[in-house]
């Protein structure tokens, strides 16, 4: 149903491989220079003091939090293929020989693993970090950058302590595509101080800049962060789902129709989240967003006006 509305990341994979294929979550224990002192202290605002991925992992050597995650989805939804998603805080923050060894650790795991999706910063890399990731195309491998942007707005990195800027993402995203590499863009709709002339500013900044795919992120807050705090003082409120849901349609109609739509709703643990409680109903908020197309009469790209001078 959802893909006569928006093109999915998933049904892209399922063309390729001719089946469905399931991310496998990884927790490389690389760090964060947001975190250590290197950029900053205590992260992004919204962000989980155990990163963004809030599940325990990194206690557990790769192999075998390959195995386990092959195991869990193979179990659950008779999977066969996979990519590893590097996902747990900044998956290019350190030396080039050590990035090789865990990489290889893992494409090498699992015959079932496709492909690798890794997620860092825009401020993170480097070519030659770039081609060491470029080489693994060369295994017939599905390869994917994933570039926190969270708002195309350069005041509002600075307000939830981004530590880079908008010129750092279109950056990182140019340099990437001179290895063919795919970029997918995160973004979080509701962040404090922005409305929907942000989020349609966001939409045509990536538009333009042509990226392949986009994680959309309602914000959702959780316990231990600075933006649980604000939350707390009355300084930030979450949106609700109507609005929420207005925005990803917004937002969508003028992306690139080609555009991939990896993620539509914030995945959280429960067991840290304050609020809002609706995302933890996924499903339903995806079938809000379809509704919202069908009331519309819309579909993703319906405003999209072509690329501009971003790269100039």
């Amino acid at each position: 149903m959802e893909d006569r509305y928006f093109r999915t990341f998933s049904r892209y994979l399922k063309e390729r491989f001719g089946e469905k294929v399931y991310r496998i979550c990884i927790d490389a224990s690389f760090g964060c220079p947001n975190r250590d002192g290197t950029i900053a202290r205590g992260g992004c605002a919204y962000c989980s003091p155990r990163g963004s991925w809030s599940v325990d992992g990194s206690e557990i050597p790769l192999e075998l939090q390959v195995r386990k995650e092959i195991e869990r989805v193979r179990r659950r939804y008779g999977a066969n293929k996979y990519i590893a998603y590097f996902q747990a805080y900044t998956n290019t923050y350190a030396p080039l020989e050590r990035l090789k060894a865990t990489y290889d650790a893992v494409v090498n795991a699992d015959e079932g693993i496709v492909g690798i999706a890794i997620g860092t910063r825009p401020d993170c890399v480097d070519r030659e970090k770039l081609e060491l990731i470029a080489s693994y195309k060369e295994r017939n491998l599905e390869v994917w950058m994933e570039y926190g942007l969270q708002s195309a707005s350069d005041e509002t990195l600075r307000l939830i302590g981004r530590g880079h800027t908008v010129a750092d993402f279109r950056d990182a995203v140019m340099m990437t595509e001179d290895y063919e590499l795919g970029v997918i863009a995160h973004v979080i709709i509701g962040l404090p101080g922005e409305g929907r002339s942000h989020v349609l500013k966001t939409a045509s900044f990536l538009a333009d800049l042509g990226v392949s795919g986009v994680k959309l992120h309602n914000l959702n807050i959780i316990e231990g962060t600075r933006m649980a705090d604000w939350y707390r003082e009355g300084k930030v409120k979450p949106l609700e789902r109507e609005e929420y849901t207005e925005l990803v349609v917004d937002f969508l109609e003028r992306s690139d129709p080609s555009l991939l739509v990896v993620r539509l709703v914030t995945d959280s643990n429960p067991r840290f989240l304050i609020a809002p409680t609706w995302s933890l109903r996924k499903q339903e908020a995806i079938e809000a967003i379809i509704k919202a197309f069908e009331r519309r009469k819309s579909f993703q790209g319906r405003l999209f006006s072509g690329r501009s001078t971003i790269r100039e």
